[in-house]
């Protein structure tokens, strides 16, 4: 059984307020970008006991300042060190007229790359790289590599182990904007840093001037509607590829029946016969025939789903991906619980992604098979949000977003009094450099506050 990843992966200058330089000590690391670290609490329930350190990266605005955004890196696992050290990401992520005139600041959360990652032992990751299970014994044999898997993290990673979700996460940045000298923070979250930004709005509301939640992760759903929710919007993006694979002659399956070109693929899977093009002595089970699927709508990359679906019937095979032993999917874990308890379970959901996509089968970016049987259990699982006292938000969506759904954006507007939801009117993964609109509603916010009509559009 695969795992899967969520990943994966910012005017009017008088209503700024900008406080004064804080004691932080910053050392060039980029061009352009500067680190320094925050020493924050293993447990905040214990501040007073162990502590670790938090990389932290800041880009200087471009032009005249108007401001700091503390950026909530996407993942779980992803870097915003690297973020916001590397220009190329950062362009990815926000609109050039907001980082001219915003220093960009952002970090390792707790459990990833330079704050006390999760590491493993890389040969007991590869014993859960195996074949969806077919039977309860099977199923068992997963749980069993699992739980081997989670212990040998745990001994391995050290007490932050315990402490990795949302909620501690969105002490630690708490603490840098104390370090920074802000009393109320410009916040930019993007996929699962999502899932930090709502658990801030419930614990700080009084400290956030700005929020923006793009490609909103739903953290107050159970593990059952979360993968029945991304399994219709992956075949929702993918009904949008057919659409261009039909009218286009770029695409590289132009004028034949993809959808039953897709199936036979899928036949192939679910019988074991699917070789993988980057490991021929392998096969490609029907977990992991959706993901590569999928995957490419995310950025979106039709072509590379043509192209994708080719190479799995037989063109030349590409490289093969090095194996590696962090494994920050446990920071999921901690935030979610996997409801599956049987095969009985993982039958009967099954059966109802399938019925909503028919094409894909299931979710790309459901809640990670690994957290069915952790080590340690969720700390902080799916509930509604409680939140009171919040300044209006933003929460961006693409209608096509394949790993974070639309449906899902709009559950968690709801959950937000006095948010504003704005949807992009086409696909992938992150909305607010998309087009002209999107860009230039996230700067007019971010600059002074000021947020669209209700349930505002930007065309595709």
């Amino acid at each position: 059984m695969k795992l899967r990843l969520l990943l994966l992966s910012t005017a009017v200058a008088g209503s700024v307020v900008v406080l004064p330089t804080s004691a932080v000590e910053w050392t060039s690391c980029a061009e352009t970008a500067s680190c320094t670290e925050v020493e924050v609490p293993v447990d905040w329930a214990e501040s007073g006991g162990d502590r670790f350190t938090m990389a932290v990266a800041r880009h200087a605005a471009t032009g005249e300042k108007q401001g700091t955004i503390v950026y909530l890196p996407a993942g779980p696992g992803s870097s915003g060190v690297d973020a916001v050290t590397n220009e190329e990401i950062l362009g990815v992520l926000l609109p050039p007229e907001v980082v001219e005139h915003f220093d960009v600041v952002s970090f390792d959360p707790r459990g990833v790359r330079r704050s006390s990652p999760v590491v493993c032992d890389s040969a007991l990751v590869t014993t859960l790289d195996r074949p969806e299970p077919r039977s309860q014994a099977e199923f068992g044999q997963l749980l069993s590599a699992q739980a081997a898997v989670g212990a040998d993290c745990r001994q391995r990673t050290g007490p932050i182990f315990d402490h990795l979700d949302s909620t501690q996460v969105a002490r630690d940045v708490d603490a840098l904007r104390s370090a920074l000298g802000e009393e109320e923070l410009n916040l930019y979250a993007l996929s699962y840093g999502t899932v930090v930004g709502q658990m801030y709005a419930e614990r700080f509301p009084g400290r956030i001037r700005t929020l923006v939640l793009d490609a909103v992760y739903d953290h107050s759903v159970d593990s059952g509607r979360f993968a029945v929710t991304g399994a219709l919007a992956g075949q929702e993006s993918f009904d949008r590829f057919v659409e261009w694979c039909d009218a286009d002659a770029a695409c590289v399956l132009h004028d034949t029946d993809v959808r039953a070109r897709l199936a036979a693929l899928f036949d192939r899977a679910e019988a074991g016969t699917l070789p993988d093009p980057d490991a021929p002595a392998e096969f490609v089970d029907p977990a992991a025939l959706t993901s590569r699927i999928v995957s490419p709508l995310t950025r979106p990359d039709l072509p590379a789903v043509a192209a994708e679906i080719a190479r799995l019937e037989g063109a030349p095979a590409g490289l093969r991906l090095a194996e590696t032993t962090p494994l920050p999917i446990f920071l999921q874990c901690a935030d979610n619980r996997n409801d599956l308890a049987s095969y009985a379970d993982a039958e009967r959901l099954a059966a109802r992604t399938r019925a909503v996509a028919p094409d894909v089968r299931s979710s790309a970016y459901d809640i990670a098979t690994l957290c069915i049987n952790p080590p340690v259990p969720a700390s902080n699982p799916q509930r509604p949000l409680a939140v009171d006292g919040v300044p209006p938000i933003m929460v961006l969506n693409a209608r096509y977003d394949a790993s974070t759904p639309h449906q899902g954006a709009r559950h968690v507007a709801e959950q937000l009094p006095g948010s504003v939801f704005v949807t992009y009117d086409g696909m992938g993964h992150g909305a607010a450099t998309r087009s002209a609109c999107t860009r230039q509603l996230v700067q007019r916010y971010f600059s002074d506050t000021t947020l669209p009509a209700p349930d505002s559009h930007c065309p595709a």
